[in-house]
């Protein structure tokens, strides 16, 4: 017998499955998660910098902006509550000196009636900026109350020294001690044209390893005291041929040229190796005066940069030696005295490329054996003598317009360019 059939419109459709309730809801969250961050992006972010370009530093600034770090450091290796006065020419020097060093951020510090105001602008992607504005003034005792506005959003002075306060316990968390807001600045008073404070602000940890670099000085000041020598290539290559460690190559590289800027400028620059200011003292020995064809000053140059390249970075140490000669032009008596021409001068420049072009390959292999067998003309090519120096602030003006003039720009490429194939790159 047949099997029955059903004729086929007497089929019913399956019924139609209907999307999950969850699914919708996720969907739902998802997109309020997106509106929030858009919302977000566009209230904390600006369409247009509230720090204009800034143009190089003038020698002016240079100088004004150096003397107003010098106050914020305080006199001495041990920090301690001191007293500072700022004016407009030191806050727009020490803003003018941030926005170079600190590229391609944007710093603006101005005096508004009885208050003083520090912006910042950064640029983001999307065309977008990150503007913070932080406001303060009058006189007050301890940290000063404030107003952060970060784009379109202000925070009260209770926020905002909760949101100081927050990056403070940050930074205890990453292991730099910071003191208590109101032993940082303990009093301030705004007006009459310039900012008057109590500060005792902390010297923050480099990142070269203190116990190497201590190592690496006192191997440097045994190999002095044995058998003193005044020719900057032989401290090179003791410094870069002592005993090595535990340490990585990387590590031993960048203290042994913090430990060669302690030996021959100042034993301030261990502060860029954290811990080795007072590890040093057990074997300290004063600084020797070396030189490298002739020159006394050159040495310093060379070695400073390296260090500051070693902690900081390139463009920060080459922003310092640029603000330096920039100082020198105005004054009549240079940094480094013995031996250095006052006013701007390209040998130093050149000196100060090359250490910090040497630092920047600390992480290279080879690179301390390299300049374990360094020459004095490996270190820095003879040539590079004959470049102008002495140059006072209108003849600087004149010939280079500023660091940021193609003239200028012009001279530093040559001078990179005899670097790349006369030294030991």
């Amino acid at each position: 017998m047949a099997a029955a059939t059903l004729p086929l419109d007497t089929i019913a459709d399956p019924a139609p499955r209907q999307p999950r309730r969850w699914l919708r809801g996720l969907g739902w969250a998802l997109a309020v998660i997106v509106a929030l961050i858009v919302a977000l992006w566009f209230l904390f972010t600006s369409a247009a910098p509230a720090v204009p370009p800034m143009p190089a530093p003038t020698a002016e600034q240079a100088g004004a902006g150096r003397d107003a770090v010098m106050q914020l450091r305080g006199e001495g290796k041990t920090p301690r509550a001191h007293g500072i006065r700022l004016g407009a020419d030191e806050l727009q020097g020490m803003a003018a000196l941030a926005s170079h060093g600190f590229r391609p951020a944007r710093f603006a510090v101005t005096l508004r009636d009885q208050a003083v105001a520090v912006t910042v602008s950064r640029a983001l992607p999307l065309g977008r900026w990150f503007n913070a504005d932080l406001v303060t003034g009058g006189r007050q005792t301890g940290f000063p109350h404030a107003r952060l506005r970060i784009g379109s959003v202000t925070f009260s002075p209770f926020w905002t020294r909760k949101l100081i306060e927050t990056t403070r316990r940050f930074a205890l968390w990453r292991g730099i001690e910071v003191g208590p807001l109101d032993t940082l600045v303990r009093g301030i008073a705004v007006g009459g044209g310039e900012v008057a404070a109590v500060v005792d602000l902390p010297r923050p940890p480099g990142p070269i390893d203190g116990a190497v670099a201590t190592r690496l000085y006192c191997a440097l000041a045994a190999a002095q005291r044995r058998t003193p020598s005044d020719d900057f290539a032989t401290h090179v290559r003791r410094v870069f041929s002592a005993p090595k460690g535990a340490e990585t190559d990387v590590v031993r590289n960048r203290a042994a040229f913090v430990a060669l800027a302690i030996f021959l400028v100042d034993d301030r620059v261990a502060e860029l190796a954290d811990a080795a200011t007072a590890g040093i003292a057990a074997c300290h020995i004063a600084p020797p005066t070396v030189t490298i064809h002739g020159r006394a000053d050159l040495p310093k140059h060379w070695s400073l940069s390296a260090a500051i390249a070693a902690a900081s970075g390139t463009q920060f140490a080459q922003a310092i030696g640029e603000w330096k000669e920039l100082a020198d032009s105005l004054s009549p008596q240079s940094s480094f005295a013995i031996g250095d021409p006052s006013g701007f001068s390209f040998v130093d420049v050149s000196a100060d490329r090359a250490g910090f072009r040497a630092a920047g390959r600390a992480n290279e292999p080879g690179e301390a054996a390299r300049l374990a067998a360094a020459t004095p003309d490996q270190l820095l090519p003879p040539v590079l003598l004959k470049q102008p120096e002495g140059m006072k602030k209108a003849a600087f003006i004149r010939d280079y317009g500023s660091i940021t003039d193609p003239r200028y720009t012009a001279m530093v490429a040559k001078i990179d360019a005899i670097l790349n194939t006369d030294t030991i790159d």
